[in-house]
């Protein structure tokens, strides 16, 4: 991965840092940007989601645990990324979802 452009725009949270780890060893990732955290006021079932959103840059992870954070990947193949976590030992506790945002629709 080449040297981040800047400062980091965020902290990561504990249960994205986990998630980053697994992506920062994929190739061909160009840019990892972590975004603003939200704290959610649902109840705590415990379960954590990685949700990836396929975009025209890469994909966007939108990881919740007790809070949620999104996360850009700029990566030429993002289909790669979801078999990478599903397979990844460090996240069998996660619910992994998929969905599309195309411009225009």
């Amino acid at each position: 991965m080449p040297k981040p452009r800047g400062h980091e725009h965020t902290t990561l949270t504990e249960t994205a840092d986990l998630v980053v780890q697994v992506v920062e060893k994929i190739a061909g990732v160009k840019m990892i940007a972590p975004g603003e955290i939200k704290t959610t006021s649902r109840n705590k079932n415990g379960h954590r989601f990685v949700t990836i959103v396929y975009t025209p840059a890469g994909c966007e992870l939108i990881i919740t645990g007790q809070s949620v954070q999104k996360v850009a990947v700029h990566i030429e193949n993002p289909t790669i990324i979801i078999n990478e976590l599903k397979k990844a030992k460090s996240l069998r506790e996660f619910v992994f979802k998929e969905r599309e945002r195309l411009p225009g629709v």
